[in-house]
């Protein structure tokens, strides 16, 4: 059975392709995308994915507390943060709201990959 994953960034060339790309693995089933952390919140509750892929810098509501709510609401998804920021406040509030993992935007789809099938609560 595939991991459902939910794809949160708010630049839609980033979100498309991600999806995309995950999507072509058999061990992915891409359920949906959001364009921000408020819709990220309402999606994983409706579409109940195993796994978000969630960016740190977003409008409307940021990665972490969009983390935060996510896993408040449904405590056994998984968060993988993607980010291009580096180190500080926003990576260590996304750790301290639950994220499983915080990777680079410049991390190669195989390493993705390898890290929503590592937090996946189906492994």
């Amino acid at each position: 059975m595939p991991i459902r994953l939910l794809v949160v960034d708010d630049h839609p060339l980033v979100r498309d392709t991600l999806a995309g790309a995950l999507g072509r693995s058999p061990l992915v089933d891409v359920v949906g995308v959001a364009c921000d952390g408020a819709e990220a919140v309402e999606a994983a509750v409706r579409l109940l994915p195993d796994v978000v892929l969630m960016d740190l810098v977003m409008p409307v509501l940021d990665g972490a507390e969009a983390t935060r709510r996510v896993l408040e609401l449904r405590p056994g998804t998984r968060v993988v943060v993607l980010t291009s920021a580096v180190g500080g406040r926003q990576e260590r509030a996304a750790l301290d709201a639950g994220a499983a993992v915080i990777l680079r935007k410049d991390t190669g789809i195989d390493a993705v990959l390898d890290a929503v099938v590592t937090v996946s609560p189906k492994v």
